[in-house]
This record gives structure tokens, sequence and C-alpha cells, in this order.
């Protein structure tokens, strides 16, 4: 009976326990967009972060205990790296917005949200009774006049759609920095505790040692892709952007790059392709410029054609993948699913999924390469063989 009513206590506790983590998953769910941009952010700057510990100190402080040292470390790594980062990449998509809005035409979604917005705000006008009013005019008005003014059904239409526009802002606005501070904060305690965190649960969870592994590969290969693929696809992007709208400023209007901030945007995009990498985007512009210097007999403006693949070839090429590459050492996911994920994970959950699709992956990837083994035949040292084993001269 002792057993029973023990045993019974445990199945309790386990489905309270299941219960509140369904609760806090399904909390942790409306914050994923936050979630997958900080778990991006904290493997762009842990390199960073790692390379200020190794600095030496000076030597007054040789051989002397540094009070919160990671703390430090840490802070300097979101305020000097990540912050200039983030308002970087803000002000390129500021750049490339007007360039979408004039891609698209018109018919935009920058179009139709500004015509919502001004339809909201009564088509951008005010209602007569206020437009009929002069400045001095108000100033004169007595308690009375005002009172009567504001009993107008027009002007109290009006003011609830002004004060609904101003709520809706204000709330998408909090709600905007809300995320930013949960990525920021977020950030700084996976980089001072996130090791402590993980060898914690290691320690208390894993008895066998096949979830340390898995860890250790998800790690590696997260590090891999957030760090090195996607920061340069990020680099490049920015890199490009200036580069392209600089030689716009220079260049003959015949060999001018047309949309060169959207331009821009896609050399960085183009750089996670496999093989061919971002040339699939500045090779065919070119092309398009030599063109355009021919039919329009100037050309002796393809010397500016010649300058613009000898500066993108140079400065947007190859000086990002020279400077960030030798960070990049995981080789265990396949560069064709990874590609497929850059592709899908945005078609399914939207503009996060660049990050998401192959955090997703890689745990999968990992899980069938390290976890499914051990289910299957016990043993913590057999993993799951690659494709490179089955490399045949003949195929």
């Amino acid at each position: 009976m002792e057993y029973s009513t023990d045993l019974g206590r445990r199945v309790l506790l386990a489905t309270a326990g299941v219960a509140l983590f369904l609760v806090v998953g399904f909390v942790l769910s409306q914050f994923l967009p936050t979630l997958v941009f900080t778990v991006f952010m904290y493997y762009a700057s842990r390199p960073i972060y790692r390379r200020l510990g190794w600095l030496p100190l000076p030597e007054s402080f040789m051989g002397r205990a540094v009070p919160y040292q990671k703390q430090i470390h840490a802070a300097a790594t979101i305020f000097f790296f990540l912050l200039p980062f983030v308002l970087l990449v803000g002000y390129t998509i500021v750049l490339i917005v007007p360039e979408l809005q004039s891609f698209f035409g018109e018919g935009g979604l920058g179009a139709a949200y500004l015509s919502q917005f001004q339809e909201l705000q009564g088509g951008g006008s005010l209602p007569g009774p206020l437009a009929d009013l002069g400045f001095s005019d108000a100033l004169a008005m007595g308690p009375d006049e005002v009172i009567d003014l504001l009993r107008n059904a027009t002007v109290q239409s009006w003011l609830g759609r002004v004060s609904d526009t101003l709520i809706g802002s204000l709330s998408m606005l909090t709600a905007l920095l809300l995320r930013v501070f949960i990525m920021f904060a977020g950030t700084y305690y996976l980089l001072t505790d996130g090791p402590r965190l993980v060898g914690w649960f290691l320690d208390t969870f894993d008895g066998s040692g096949v979830l340390r592994n898995y860890a250790a590969a998800v790690d590696e290969e997260l590090s891999s892709i957030l760090f090195g693929n996607i920061l340069n696809a990020l680099v490049t992007g920015v890199i490009g952007i200036f580069v392209f709208s600089l030689y716009n400023l220079v260049a003959p209007g015949s060999v001018q790059i047309p949309f060169a901030p959207l331009v821009g945007a896609l050399t960085g995009i183009g750089s996670l392709v496999p093989v061919v990498g971002m040339k699939i985007v500045y090779l065919p512009v070119a092309a398009l410029l030599a063109v355009s210097a021919v039919i329009t007999g100037q050309t002796a403006a393809l010397a500016w054609v010649v300058l613009f693949l000898v500066v993108t070839l140079v400065v947007v090429d190859t000086i990002p993948d020279f400077l960030i590459r030798p960070y990049v050492s995981g080789d265990l996911t396949h560069i064709g699913l990874l590609m497929f994920a850059y592709i899908l994970g945005p078609i399914a959950f939207g503009f996060y999924g660049i990050f998401l699709g192959p955090i997703l992956l890689v745990l999968a990837a990992q899980f069938f390469r390290i976890i499914v083994p051990y289910i299957i035949t016990g043993s913590v040292e057999t993993t799951q063989t690659s494709l490179s084993d089955y490399d045949s001269a003949e195929s």
C-alpha cells in the first residue's frame, strides 16, 4: 500500500510538471520570433565575447580576481558589437523599403498600408468644424464653445479614429521595444550563464552522456550556420547596399544599377546559395549594365561595368567571406538540406524562418545522427553514418 501511495504521488507530480511545462511552452510560443532572434544574436556575438575573455589583463590586475568579468565582457559585446550591428541592419531595412515600394509600384504593400492608415485618420484631413477653425479663433474660444465643438458628432467620430490610431501605434511601439529588450537581455544571460545552465542540465539528467554529445554537436553546427553563414549573408548584404549606392553616385546614367539597395540586399541572400553564391546576382546585373551601355552607344561606359565587377568581387564577394569563413568549422549538415531550410523556413514560418528553419534542421539531423543510434543499440559510442561514408569512385 505504501508503494502504491508513493507511486500515485509521483504520477501526480509528474502530471503537474507536464502541465506546467505546457503552460510555459505556450507562453514562450507567443514570443517565438523574439526567441529565435535571441538565439541568432547569441551565436553571432559569442565569438566576440570569447575573444574578449582571451584578452590579457593589465599588469595591475595580474594575479588578482576581477569581479564581474563575464558580465563586463557580455555588456561590452552587446554595446560595442551587437547593438551597432542591429542598428546598421535596421538602417539597411529602411533603405530597402523604398526600393521595394518602387519595385512593386503603387499597388505594393507599402502603398496599401499607407492608404489604410490615411483612411483610419479620416482621409488625412480635419473634419469640417475643425478645418474651418483658425488658430486665433481656437485661442479665443470660451469653455462653452469648446464643449459645443467637442459634442459635434463629426468631431467626436474623428477624435475617436485619431485616438484609436495613436493607441494602436503606441501599443505596437511598446511591443516592439519589449521584444528588443527581451532579445538583448536574453543574449546577455545566454553569454554569461548559458554554459552553466547547460552544464547543470546535463549533469542532472544525462546519465549516459548521449545528451552531452548531442548538445555539443548541435552547438557546433548552430555556431557554424548562424554565425558563419547567416551573419556572412547579413554583412554581405549591408556592404552590397552601400557599395552599390555609392557606385550609382558616380557612374553614368546608362550603367547605373537599377534598385541598387535592393540588388545589394539580394547579394547577401545569394551568398547562401551553394557553389555559385552571390555571383548569381551580380553577374547578371553586370551583363545587364553592359547591354545597356552598348544599346545606348556609350561603349566607353563599359569601363564602369568592369569597375563594378572588380569592386563587387573584391569588396562585396571576397572580403566578407575572407573575414567570416575562418570561423565556420561545422560540416555535419548536408549543404543541400541547408539550402532547402533557408528556402522553406521563411515560407513556413515567415520572416524569422530563415533562422528557425536551419535551427530545426540541425536539431533533427543531429537527433538522427546521435540519439536514434543510441535508442536502437543502447551504445553511446554508436553514431549514424554520413553520406560521405558512401562516396564511390564509380558514381
